[in-house]
């Protein structure tokens, strides 16, 4: 296993400049003394977890990440309580402004989606309530911390009945903060092909004017990418990293048109997307090539990793200067799905804040 870097007190000087998150999954973000926390209230089980160390160890293994999720499922509090905190440990880290993803039917409990053996939903938090949740976590985390947060809803493959429900969602809660929809999963194992099903929702979505990022490049290939750009209109890619095994396309999607890919350094090794080998990595080759991409953490709770972290990897690991970071920031914040009046202010402070030094 690949330990995360561990960051040093001089790093938030290295990094001394707004920060923006794209890639960011808010119930892989929960803080393990929150599981804990919950879990012992609730009487939940995490595999005979008892502290933050033991709990670690589960949740960074792929086989037991999601033994946590149970401990926020239907229960509002709970994913007002992580959504509030998470603009804090952002804040920590020097975010200004970050996009949460999330499932809303994976955090409700009136779907029968996740529950054991094949048992009827029987809870009361509906999708739409947990997007409402979500919200008020979110506006008290910004009033506390002044880290701005906006909303995306994940479609997930292979469940057509509640995508067709995100495009709707999106379409009617733009007042709660959602900015975008995405899509998640692999279903069946079909890396390099979405369901017509999903490539519908991200076209009508297209058309209302729906901002769209898409999984992909990550355990599918390059053709996975082209598919969602060319397809499913795709404005930014989650990952991305094997768009270069196919050369043409990668100059044309990543080069040419300079199409946004969410990079998440730590994550794509641990993930087995990308082979073990910092100076190879792609995100060294996207920035050789100009390529438009940025900075994320993806899953905190399933990788123990932070915003801090990955800078620092990225500029101790896969050799990006300290200018080279500053430059996925300002990427990030052209690239994010806020209105252009809200964005331009947020552009303006991480230019005002460049660094002197590489």
């Amino acid at each position: 296993m690949v330990c995360p870097p561990v960051v040093n007190k001089d790093v938030q000087d290295d990094f001394n400049f707004p920060k923006v998150e794209l890639h960011l999954h808010l119930d892989g973000s929960i803080r393990y003394d929150t599981i804990l926390d919950l879990a012992q209230k609730k009487q939940i089980d995490l595999q005979g977890a008892k502290t933050v160390d033991e709990l670690k160890k589960t949740c960074c293994d792929p086989r037991t990440c999601n033994i946590f999720l149970p401990v926020v499922t239907g229960d509002k509090e709970a994913i007002e309580r992580i959504a509030y905190e998470l603009c804090e440990d952002q804040n920590k880290n020097g975010v200004v402004y970050f996009e949460a993803r999330y499932s809303p039917h994976f955090l409700c409990d009136t779907v029968p989606h996740h529950l054991s053996n094949g048992e009827p939903a029987t809870g009361k938090l509906t999708p739409r309530e947990v997007i409402q949740a979500v919200k008020c976590g979110l506006d008290r985390g910004e009033a506390k911390f002044g880290v701005k947060a906006r909303s995306i809803l994940c479609c997930i493959r292979g469940f057509e009945d509640w995508n067709n429900e995100i495009l709707e969602l999106a379409t009617t809660m733009r007042e709660y903060g959602v900015v975008a929809i995405d899509v998640a999963g692999c279903a069946h194992g079909a890396d390099e092909q979405y369901e017509e099903s999903v490539v519908r929702v991200f076209q009508e979505a297209a058309k209302r004017g729906i901002h769209r990022t898409v999984h992909a490049g990550e355990s599918g290939g390059a053709k996975e990418v082209c598919i969602a750009i060319e397809r499913m209109k795709a404005q930014r890619i989650g990952h991305g990293y094997r768009l270069i095994l196919d050369e043409d396309a990668y100059k044309k999607h990543a080069i040419e048109e300079q199409t946004h890919l969410e990079g998440c350094p730590y994550s794509s090794v641990m993930t087995g997307s990308v082979e073990l080998d910092w100076p190879k990595h792609p995100i060294g080759r996207w920035v050789k090539d100009g390529v438009n991409f940025s900075l994320s953490t993806d899953d905190p709770t399933c990788f123990d990793n932070s915003m801090l972290s990955e800078l620092e990897l990225a500029k101790n690991e896969i050799g990006l200067s300290i200018h080279d970071i500053w430059k996925c920031q300002l990427n990030a914040a052209r690239s994010c799905f806020l209105p252009d009046d809200e964005k331009k202010p947020l552009i303006q402070a991480i230019i005002k804040a460049e660094p002197k030094k590489n």
